[in-house]
């Protein structure tokens, strides 16, 4: 796989539009909990497709993502001017769309090693620095990518992933903004919608 076609599939869009603390907390910490995460999904992701496999893999998601946080940054501006019906109704989609894309593109990139190069303090918790590499193409270059992870209710989440510079809420609030100015709110909850039924299908 190309170095732009891993990063195609590591940034899918959500609209389908082509194109990331507790005094406690500790960077060690973090970085152990994206590593034993990965591992938990590298696994499942090796097995058969089953419906229980699919309700473990779920899982492990619901306990690595901040949807809430996914949720508010990407709508940023314009969240607040949202009804709590149509924040919980965004919400709910966007994790199912999140949810779905980072299956399907971990299941892509199964054949990449993924090097831990540490972790440093953020704005918001921890940033954990990660550099995936193919094991198939020596030649192909390999990918940074980092994760930004925070404390919810005591347990390590993951509220934005940074692919080669390229932050996953920030090309989100890109997409969502271009169409909330042009189209309004309902028509990114259609499209948003409309992609959860093809993906679903």
């Amino acid at each position: 796989m190309k170095r732009s076609t891993l990063l195609k599939v590591l940034f899918v869009a959500v609209l389908g539009i082509a194109l990331p603390l507790p005094a406690f907390a500790s960077d060690s910490n973090a970085e152990s909990f994206v590593k034993s995460k990965h591992a938990e999904l590298s696994a499942l992701l090796s097995q058969p497709a089953t419906a229980a496999n699919e309700k473990q893999i779920q899982g492990v998601f619901d306990r690595l993502l901040d949807y809430d946080s996914l949720a508010k940054e990407s709508l940023h501006e314009y969240w607040g001017e949202r009804s709590d019906a149509e924040k919980k109704e965004f919400r709910d989609v966007l994790e199912r769309l999140v949810r779905g894309a980072y299956r399907k593109n971990l299941r892509k990139t199964l054949d990449y090693d993924i090097e831990y190069r540490g972790s440093d303090k953020a704005q918001q918790g921890y940033l954990v620095r990660t550099v995936a590499k193919s094991r198939s193409s020596q030649r192909e270059d390999p990918v940074s990518i980092d994760y930004l992870l925070h404390k919810v209710d005591g347990q390590w989440r993951v509220y934005d992933i940074v692919t080669e510079g390229s932050s996953l809420v920030q090309n989100y609030r890109s997409q969502f903004r271009r169409v909330i100015k042009k189209k309004g709110f309902e028509e990114l909850m259609r499209r948003m919608k409309a992609k959860l039924e093809k993906e679903s299908a």
